[in-house]
């Protein structure tokens, strides 16, 4: 069974590449993000923690063992430069085993350079079987 979850965004992360080590995925950022509401009225920024809901999507599409990746700690975010609606945002993930746990680094950008740096660890949930 496949349990979805819970996003404020309204747009889907599309994977570019993706490989063993990472992935590379895309979100526009459309002006009609309901996010843009309060955040802030007449001056738009996109949530830093929608930044950090990108990395989570991207992860969870480019996961790097078998099984469902379970977030187990937000253990470092860094926001550089706002993102701004009609931005596109594009996330660099790259995974790697540091001490048994699966730790996803992430450099978020927009066409105007580097808006965050995030460090996300998981956990993974043992594949279901088919019945």
């Amino acid at each position: 069974m496949t349990v979805g979850f819970a996003t404020p965004l309204q747009r889907t992360v599309r994977p570019v590449r993706s490989g063993p080590d990472g992935i590379t995925a895309r979100i526009s950022v459309a002006a009609d993000e309901q996010v843009f509401r309060g955040h802030y009225p007449g001056f738009p920024i996109f949530p830093g923690v929608c930044l950090v809901e990108c990395v989570h999507h991207a992860a969870r599409t480019g996961a790097p063992a078998p099984g469902r990746p379970v977030l187990a700690a937000v253990e470092s975010v860094r926001f550089l430069s706002p993102v701004f609606p009609d931005d596109e945002v594009t996330v660099e993930l790259t995974w790697k085993l540091k001490s048994g746990a699966w730790k996803a680094y992430a450099a978020v950008s927009t066409a105007r350079g580097k808006s965050a740096q995030i460090r996300l660890r998981y956990e993974f949930e043992a594949p279901e079987e088919a019945s």
